[in-house]
């Protein structure tokens, strides 16, 4: 069985960044953007578009049969939510170099290419005004709203997965970890540590949607602080930076949503009150003191402190906040897309490697393009990396 792809004699190989692409032609002015544990990622420049693109070589893609799970479930989930304009990560190709299903190994996605992400933005430690921030956390609820409409949880939301052009257009990045809600049993390594939102930490495998709305209040924090809120150094560190800045729930709280009793106990520790969420996101102000040179108003900080709410039973859902009076000065809901929820029997299936890299063979084959991508961008979106 041969791939519908172009033919041999219109591929090449080449090195970037001590990596090896084999890359259809169309792809040239190849350059390195970073790299994972599950893929590395460059730029190129598409001249059947007349885009400039990302394309990400998954690293040993059916290494195991997890590994290959995870390749499929990126490829579904990316493909499925298409669509122009829901601040998503777009993905515009899929192909392997292999003409044959015996000899498939190499599997490339081709994505939408950003400039920038948050994590850069920040690094710039120039404080960033509140209309911004709102801008921003209203971009990427908005996406969520796309997402979780569809039954799917991102589950790795950081200021590095977190697109943002000169713009401020944003775009939600890397699906590498994202499943469906019902999908079966879920693993507690997800979402970096520093975003992680805590009843990962203590009931590991129960959680829901609202994980990544955690995240989200995470990324606005360190939007406004211009610094990772609970940087924790392992996972029991990680829940104490945590509660640092919340306070410590009750021990009957814990207990509800916790399957670790070491923790529920919080080991016998002081109980710590919450800190002032006014002096430490609040504004701050030049010496003059007329000024404002960060923080945000109260409504902001009312809904931070929503955010991040320890436990996730109260936290609010992407819809619910979306509501409150903070995002209403960019939010027009009549415009935030939604998707049917994904039904998809493979999510939860323990398929071998064989019948993983048959089903994505299939899914290269039968993959059309989005019709919109031939929408013009910038001639070189990198010119404006410093605006």
């Amino acid at each position: 069985m041969a791939a519908p792809s172009t033919s041999e004699n219109q591929w090449y190989t080449r090195g970037c960044y001590y990596c090896h692409y084999t890359l259809p032609v169309r792809y040239q002015q190849l350059s390195h953007i970073g790299q994972g544990s599950y893929g590395t990622v460059i730029r190129a420049f598409d001249e059947e578009i007349d885009q400039w693109v990302a394309i990400k070589k998954l690293t040993r893609p059916f290494q195991s049969d997890e590994i290959a799970q995870r390749a499929y479930r990126e490829l579904k989930l990316t493909q499925y939510l298409t669509h122009p304009d829901a601040q998503l990560l777009q993905l515009y190709h899929v192909f392997t170099p292999e003409q044959e299903l015996e000899n498939f190994e190499t599997l490339y996605f081709v994505f939408n290419f950003v400039p920038l992400n948050l994590n850069q933005f920040i690094k710039r430690l120039l404080p960033i005004a509140e209309d911004h921030i709102n801008q921003i956390i209203y971009s990427i609820l908005r996406g969520l709203k796309y997402m979780h409409s569809a039954g799917i949880i991102h589950r790795d939301l950081k200021p590095e997965n977190i697109g943002i052009d000169a713009q401020s257009n944003v775009t939600i990045l890397d699906f590498g970890l994202a499943r469906t809600v019902d999908g079966s049993e879920k693993t507690v390594y997800v979402v970096t540590r520093w975003w992680r939102a805590p009843e990962i930490i203590i009931n590991q495998s129960k959680y829901d949607e609202k994980v990544d709305v955690w995240s989200v209040g995470c990324i606005m924090a360190e939007l406004i602080l211009l610094r990772p809120l609970f940087p924790g150094a392992n996972q029991l560190t990680q829940l104490d930076a945590i509660f640092d800045v919340v306070g410590t729930p009750d021990i009957e709280t814990l207990n509800e949503i916790s399957n670790a009793v070491p923790l529920a106990s919080n080991g016998g520790k002081i109980q710590k009150p919450q800190q002032d969420f006014n002096k430490l996101f609040g504004y701050k102000y030049d010496q003059t003191g007329e000024n404002k040179i960060s923080g945000v108003s109260p409504e902001g900080i009312d809904f931070l402190r929503s955010l991040l709410t320890f436990d996730p039973r109260r936290r609010p859902t992407v819809d619910e906040a979306l509501k409150h009076p903070f995002l209403q000065r960019y939010r027009t809901a009549e415009d935030e897309p939604t998707k049917q929820r994904l039904m998809d029997i493979h999510q939860g299936a323990k398929h071998d490697v064989q019948e993983w890299k048959s089903i994505i063979w299939q899914m290269i084959q039968e993959f059309k393009p989005p019709s919109w991508i031939n929408n013009k961008q910038d001639d070189d979106p990198m010119s404006s990396d410093d605006d």
